[in-house]
């Protein structure tokens, strides 16, 4: 019974990864790019002028314009794997005062 569950949780765990890994390529932004369209939000701005300088700043970037209007409501995950300890905490931070903005 217990190899069962071993078997169990390493079915699970690998799942929970190949998850996590479709989910960011479907992102198409990096951790630091989701950061970053946050805090201009915050600061005001449009989606049209964070695209154009994420353009700017990594032509090789993979974002689209679609992906930073959906990244710019607070509706995009970026997992602990990804960041430092304390960036992932300035994400969340960050991803709570977006849904707030837009509730506004």
């Amino acid at each position: 019974m217990h190899i069962i569950q071993k078997e169990e949780n390493k079915y699970i765990e690998v799942k929970k990864k190949r998850r996590e890994e479709k989910k960011k390529r479907k992102r198409s932004a990096t951790a630091d790019e989701v950061i970053y369209i946050f805090e201009k939000i915050l600061e005001g701005w449009k989606t049209i002028r964070i695209y154009n300088t994420l353009i700017q700043l990594n032509p090789k970037s993979n974002i689209s314009k679609k992906n930073v209007e959906n990244i710019s409501t607070g509706n995009s995950k970026v997992y602990e794997s990804e960041l430092s300890v304390e960036r992932f905490l300035y994400y969340k931070e960050l991803r709570e005062k977006v849904y707030k903005f837009h509730l506004i």
